[in-house]
């Protein structure tokens, strides 16, 4: 089967089976070991985590009237609490 045989396949689930194909996945890709990752990363999202992630992609997929825009100062403030800890980050090593 096609890699776009799939896609069109999962593209006629419904949103309760998307959920439970990503929550499946997730728990697949994690797994599995990725050959070119060498070092290990600061932190890793858990399987638990990543299926949840993924529940709450596929209820927005299936309505997404759903979603609230943020405002841009949003944004702009997310930035600049990430600046403020890459920069603590820096500072501790």
């Amino acid at each position: 089967m096609s890699i776009e045989q799939i896609e069109r396949q999962i593209q006629q689930l419904p949103a309760s089976e998307l959920v439970r194909l990503c929550e499946w996945f997730n728990g697949f890709l994690a797994s599995h070991t990725h050959p070119s990752t060498t070092a290990e990363p600061d932190w890793q999202e858990t399987p638990k985590l990543m299926a949840e992630l993924s529940r709450r992609l596929a209820e927005f997929q299936a309505n997404p009237d759903m979603a609230v825009p943020f405002e841009p100062e949003h944004f702009e403030s997310v930035k600049r609490q990430l600046a403020d800890e890459r920069a603590q980050k820096a500072s501790a090593r």
